[in-house]
């Protein structure tokens, strides 16, 4: 099932909710507006630790050939340390509002795709954005089918289907903090408007390939 801009708006019953009161969440919204080019969109719940989980999505009005073009050049998002850095952002939220905050999914809609990012350790956003970014940027050729056709949804990331309690086994995984920095960079799940189906990108291999897949926010 494909995600659409306002799943979150329209289905609360995964205990999010927009209009966030939580103080330093205007300035931190505004401060991503600026290093990303885009209109923020910040839901959050609070979970039964009293951590507060965002779910932020970032609609940016370039494609997907000008948002890593812009990157490499240094010049869209912010990740090395400085007064601007998107983790300098996150810690001045977690200093202003009193209270832990992580993000549970990052999702940027850009004028031909929607990059959807899950958390699946503690802080693994936070940690690890710059990086699948960078990912994305090194594997672009490949998962675009030789630049012919640009995939509509990325999902990042995606894990093989396996026996339900093999995706009990990782969920739980995800809960306790027990997951690698390496899941990210295995398999990608990918919608183009030739395939019924979402497809699997196999980073190691640098291929497409069909198959079940177990997605984090389904």
């Amino acid at each position: 099932m494909p995600l659409y801009l306002d799943s979150f708006r329209n289905d609360h019953s995964n205990g999010y909710t927009p209009n966030s009161r939580i103080e330093g969440m205007e300035s931190f919204a505004n401060s991503l507006e600026k290093l990303f080019f885009a209109e923020a969109t910040i839901l959050n719940c609070t979970d039964r630790s009293l951590r507060t989980n965002l779910a932020i999505e970032l609609n940016c009005n370039i494609s997907l050939a000008e948002m890593l073009f812009h990157f490499n050049k240094g010049t869209w998002g912010s990740f090395k340390p400085s007064k601007t850095s998107f983790i300098k952002l996150i810690n001045d939220l977690i200093t202003k509002s009193g209270t832990q905050v992580d993000i549970e999914e990052f999702t940027f809609f850009l004028n031909d795709t929607a990059i959807v990012i899950n958390k699946i350790y503690d802080n693994s956003i936070p940690e690890q954005l710059n990086d699948v970014i960078a990912a994305i940027c090194k594997h672009y050729v490949h998962f675009s089918k030789g630049l012919t056709e640009i995939p509509y949804e990325i999902y990042v990331p995606v894990f093989e289907e396996k026996h339900h309690e093999e995706n009990d086994i990782l969920i739980t995984n995800i809960e306790t903090d027990n997951n690698t920095k390496k899941d990210y960079f295995k398999y990608w799940g990918l919608y183009f408007e030739s395939e019924d189906d979402a497809v699997i990108y196999d980073l190691k291999s640098t291929t497409i390939e069909n198959g079940d897949l177990f997605m984090l926010n389904h």
